[in-house]
Formats: structure tokens, C-alpha cells, sequence
């Protein structure tokens, strides 16, 4: 029975996806690890250690399907290790007691790590699939919108005037840097495990290294003679990764629900029609998506927590160190990558409201514009008298319409510098972006040579790698 949102069956994928949660489905665990059992198995037969008749038997046999689970779940009733009752399944499955040679020379960890890795390699390979296409959208939004006018914000309130395809700029940036991440990630993250009970591989034998180097490429990875059991620091990056990843998506979500206020109303979500979003208040569209990423990151950064800290381990394993990483990786790729295909979602269907925009931009009118002023007059009076003076010529005008313009004209010491004319950009905040649209266009250009640049895919790249 599920009792995990993530293995609901009713209602799932509210925090998952079908693709990652299947990827960390119990048995697609357990096939990783009979995948590591095979790949030893075949490099063992090649290189002569194990009967190579033994060594095909064993990687036919290492599927998941072969195994009877029912015997495998009352291994497991019995068993504390993780992995013992899984290799008597497969030791069964095997014929003519072929199967004793399974797990020739390797440690549950060597296992159960080289499993981590590949599983997180794939979901690296899912994030910057995913990542980028939230990048295209957002090229997308930036182009179109390069000179849509908006008000900037900030400390909560409204600054002076630029564009929406400058906020977005503001985005595709951060994304960017997080695609390169990825792909450094991908290939760092390339390191299976073999090295035996504490490290030295005296188990596998005279032949230990070239086993271990054969079994890696078999499997798509490296081969570090410097076992990692108890060096995390690569999943930790991972995790670090992840949550500064999710904290990117969780901005972009965090400022769709703040512009999706009625008040404010430039931005919303996508809504499926007929959905409804409230059991009380039929009116209400509310921004489910932006809400659950930034719930998500919240967990995500607590998980990634988790892991830096398991990083202190005691002499050559630490299993209290070991479980709290396992125990979080899973929710970390899962978490991380649900944010990156909800943002994809949410920026597919992105409405935005451009009338919204300037109706919020003209709310105070020449009150956004007032830097324009500060400026053309501390050419002559100096920067801190003029600040003080379009101060002050502000609090008296308010917020009425041209009071402004009215007060500068009406003022004896600058009135005189200045007609109606001059003094029209104050009520035409829209066209004060300064230098908005070359800023978007070159944020535009360099992503599109960095995308050009690398590939579409990861799964195909740094397969094996430099040795």
C-alpha cells in the first residue's frame, strides 16, 4: 500500500514524474544492481577469473524477471543487508550452481554505490533535457518581449520602468549557468565503485584493477583506483547542485505567483479548463505549480543538507553516514526534476498580461520616472542637491497626474531650465527602458552560441570518459 505522495496511484505525479519515479521504482533499482553483477560477471569471464560458462550465466540470468521475488521478499524478511537476499535470487536463477561465482569478489557497498551513480547520472541526463527546454521557452519569452514595458520592483515596491524580456533575461542567465553545471556534473558524476570489503581489492585477485577498469566500461562509467566508499564529496555536489538548481526554478515560480496577485495581475499560470482550484471559491485561479515549486525547494535544500553532512564518516564505512544519503538521493532527483518539467510547464502556458503591465506602469506615472530628472539636473546643481530637490518637488506633487511636471516649472530655482516639452518623458514612463533591448538581444546571443555549442543529450556524452 502507497504511503509516500510519490507512490500514490490515484493521484500521482504531484511531486514526481512518471519518468523519475520510475527510475527509482523499487525494481529498477534492483535491475541496476543485477546490472552491476552482470557487468562483473562478463568482465570476470573475460579476463579469466571466473569460468567464462559461469560468467555468461550469469549475465543471461541477471533480470530482473528471472528472479523468483517472492523468495527474495522473504530473504529480505530475514536479512539486515541490503543486497544478500537479492544475490540468492539471482545465485537460484542461475543453472547448474553457476550462480556461486555471483558477487566474486565485490562488497555491498561497490553495489549499491555503482547503482546511485548510474541512477544519477541518468537523472542529470532528464534535468538538462528538461532544464534546456525551459531555457528555449525562455528565449522565446525574451524575444517577444524585449520590448514590453513593465515596472520593475524593488524592496516590494515600483522602481523605475524596463522590460519583460529584461526579467527574463535575469532568468535565462541563471539557467544557463545551471545547464553548463549539468554538464560538468555529468561527467563528474561518472565514477563507479569496486574496490572490495575496505578498499585494496585484495578479494578480486591478481587481476583486481583490470577488473574493475572492464566492469566500469561495461556499465558506461570510470574507473577511479582510489576507492570512494566513504569520499562523498561528488554526491554532495550533486545535491548541492540540486538545490541551487531548484532555488533558480523556485525564483521564476516564486515571481509568477507574486505578478499572478489580483492586484497586481501581469502574470498567471496556465489553467486547464474547467479545472477548478478551490473547493469553496469558484472563482479563484490559483498558481498550483509555482506554489508546489517553491515547496519543493524548500525540501530539496533540507535534503541536500542531509547529504553535505553525510560526508563525515568514521574510518572505512560509515552505514549511519551511507543509509541517510541513499535514503535522500532518491527524493533529491525526483524533487529537483519536478520542478524543472513544472517550470516547463508553467512557462509553455505562460499568460502574460501586457495591458497589466503598462496599467501598472502608468499607476504613478512620472513618479517612476524621477532618475530621469535627478540626472538632467545634477548636470548643473550637482548629484546631492539634486537629489535632495527632486525629493522634495516629489513628496509635493504626490501622485497626481503632471503635478510633477507642474512642480518643476513651478520652482524658482530650476523652473526656468526647463519647458513643457522637456519634461514630456515624465509622463511617458514607458519610454525610459535605457538600454533594456541590447542588454535582452546580447543575453539572447550568447545563449544561443553556448546552446549551439554543447549537445541535446547527455546520455551519448563523457560515456566513458578520460581515463
Amino acid at each position: 500500500m502507497a504511503s509516500h505522495p510519490l507512490d500514490f496511484d490515484i493521484n500521482p505525479h504531484v511531486f514526481g514524474t512518471p519518468e523519475l519515479t520510475g527510475l527509482f521504482a523499487e525494481q529498477a533499482v534492483y535491475q541496476r544492481w543485477l546490472d552491476f553483477e552482470a557487468a562483473l560477471a562478463t568482465a570476470q569471464g573475460e579476463l579469466g577469473v571466473i569460468p567464462a560458462r559461469a560468467a555468461a550465466e550469469i549475465a543471461r540470468r541477471a533480470r530482473i524477471e528471472y528472479l523468483d521475488l517472492d523468495l527474495v521478499r522473504q530473504g529480505y524478511a530475514r536479512s539486515r543487508n541490503s543486497l544478500l537476499p537479492l544475490l540468492a535470487g539471482l545465485r537460484r536463477a542461475c543453472a547448474d550452481d553457476l550462480g556461486e561465482y555471483v558477487h566474486f569478489g565485490a562488497t555491498t557497498q561497490d553495489v549499491l554505490d555503482t547503482g546511485e551513480i548510474l541512477a544519477l547520472r541518468r537523472t542529470i541526463a532528464i534535468i538538462y533535457r528538461d532544464l534546456r527546454r525551459v531555457e528555449e521557452r525562455c528565449l522565446h519569452l525574451a524575444r517577444d518581449h524585449c520590448q514590453t514595458p513593465m515596472v520593475a520592483r524593488t524592496h516590494g515596491q515600483q522602481a523605475l520602468p524596463f522590460t519583460f524580456g529584461m526579467k527574463v533575461a535575469g532568468w535565462l542567465g541563471e539557467i544557463r549557468r545551471h545547464v553548463e553545471r549539468l554538464v560538468r556534473l555529468h561527467h563528474l558524476v561518472g565514477c563507479g565503485q569496486l574496490a572490495g570489503a575496505v578498499g585494496t581489492m585484495a578479494a578480486l585477485g591478481p587481476r583486481a584493477m583490470e577488473t574493475a577498469q572492464r566492469t566500469m566500461e561495461l556499465l558506461g562509467l570510470r574507473h577511479d583506483p582510489v576507492p570512494w566508499h566513504t569520499a562523498r564529496d561528488t554526491v554532495a555536489e550533486a545535491a548541492s547542485l540540486f538545490a541551487i538548481l531548484t532555488m533558480t526554478m523556485a525564483r521564476i515560480a516564486n515571481e509568477v505567483f507574486e505578478l499572478q496577485k489580483t492586484e497586481i495581475g501581469e502574470l498567471a499560470e496556465p489553467s486547464a479548463r474547467g479545472a477548478l482550484a478551490s473547493s469553496t471559491m469558484p472563482h479563484k485561479r490559483n498558481p498550483v505549480l509555482c506554489q508546489r515549486v517553491v515547496a519543493l525547494s524548500r525540501h530539496v535544500r533540507a535534503l541536500a543538507a542531509t547529504v553535505c553532512e553525510s560526508m563525515l564518516h568514521e574510518h572505512e564505512r560509515d552505514p549511519r553516514s551511507l543509509w541517510a544519503e541513499w535514503l535522500a538521493v532518491p527524493q533529491l532527483c525526483i524533487y529537483t526534476g519536478n520542478t524543472v518539467d513544472s517550470m516547463r510547464r508553467v512557462l509553455d502556458g505562460l499568460e502574460i498580461r501586457t495591458d497589466r503591465m503598462l496599467a501598472n506602469l502608468m499607476m504613478q506615472k512620472s513618479m517612476v520616472t524621477t532618475e530621469w530628472l535627478l540626472f538632467r539636473l545634477s548636470e548643473s546643481m550637482g548629484k546631492m542637491a539634486a537629489l535632495e530637490k527632486v525629493h522634495s518637488l516629489a513628496a509635493l506633487a504626490g501622485e497626481q497626474p503632471g503635478a510633477l511636471a507642474e512642480a518643476v516649472l513651478a520652482d524658482s530655482e530650476i523652473g526656468e531650465h526647463f519647458s513643457r516639452d522637456d519634461l514630456a518623458l515624465l509622463e511617458h514612463p514607458e519610454r525610459y527602458t535605457g538600454q533594456a533591448e541590447e542588454i535582452v538581444t546580447r543575453a539572447i546571443q550568447r545563449c544561443e552560441e553556448a546552446r549551439r555549442a554543447e549537445p541535446a543529450e547527455l546520455d551519448a556524452t563523457d560515456r566513458h570518459g578520460d581515463r
